[in-house]
């Protein structure tokens, strides 16, 4: 008997549509747009939770990674999953996974801080902690 399919750890997926500027002549997607793919899933990620008030995002992007794993292309219906990885005393990481037709086109991973007005990092919020937490399954505490 097989094994089943491994569960997946993410517990939040977005569509996130290519659009026309979004490949080359080729019809391949440009490895740029998997970042702001990510992006939006992020967005969206904090929208759901509710912890963009006004659509005022109070974090940073410090770091960026993307994993290319198969090519994307016009037409595809694809939708991106993210995750909160951890939740630190200021910062927080997150992991995605682009996906279209039954497979990962690309993953990365992210870290962000909490920023005031200044862009100087701060705790992350109460709520966004707490929200997040229970979203993620994540044990409370800090780890940075």
């Amino acid at each position: 008997m097989p094994e089943p399919a491994p569960k997946s750890p993410f517990r939040f997926v977005t569509p996130t549509p290519l659009r026309w500027v979004d490949v080359d002549s080729e019809g391949v997607v440009n490895n740029a747009v998997y970042l702001s793919l990510m992006e939006q899933a992020r967005f969206d990620y904090f929208e759901q939770l509710g912890l963009l008030a006004g659509g005022n995002v109070p974090f940073v992007l410090a770091e960026a990674t993307v994993r290319f794993l198969r090519p994307g292309r016009l037409r595809m219906a694809v939708a991106t999953a993210a995750r909160v990885t951890r939740l630190g005393r200021t910062s927080f990481a997150m992991d995605f996974e682009v996906r279209a037709e039954g497979g990962v086109l690309a993953s990365g991973s992210a870290v962000l801080v909490y920023v005031d007005a200044e862009l100087k990092p701060v705790p992350v919020a109460a709520l966004a902690r707490t929200r997040i937490a229970a979203f993620e399954g994540i044990p409370p505490g800090t780890s940075d």
